[in-house]
């Protein structure tokens, strides 16, 4: 089975034809999902999780804080002033 030179450049022409159509297709599909809802959502979904991992590490570095306060004030030995009656 022989292919001949014309078979060979109408395979070659399809070829690019067909990848550069569908090159522009995905490129016109990408578009159309770039200022969409879609990507509205996703934006806001990555900032409020953003968002929670700050209030986490917040809240962490707060309980820190306050176990070195008990911490500190259970050494810390309180005297009772004698009532005046």
């Amino acid at each position: 089975m022989e292919f001949s030179a014309l078979e060979f450049i109408l395979g070659l022409l399809i070829g690019l034809i067909l990848g550069v159509g569908l090159t522009l297709a995905v490129i016109k599909i990408k578009s159309l999902f770039k200022g969409s809802e879609v990507k509205r959502l996703r934006d806001e979904n990555r900032q409020l999780k953003r968002r929670l991992e700050e209030k986490d590490r917040h809240i962490g570095r707060m309980l820190t804080e306050t176990e070195k306060l008990v911490q500190g004030l259970a050494k810390v030995k309180i005297t009772v002033p004698p009532q005046v009656e």
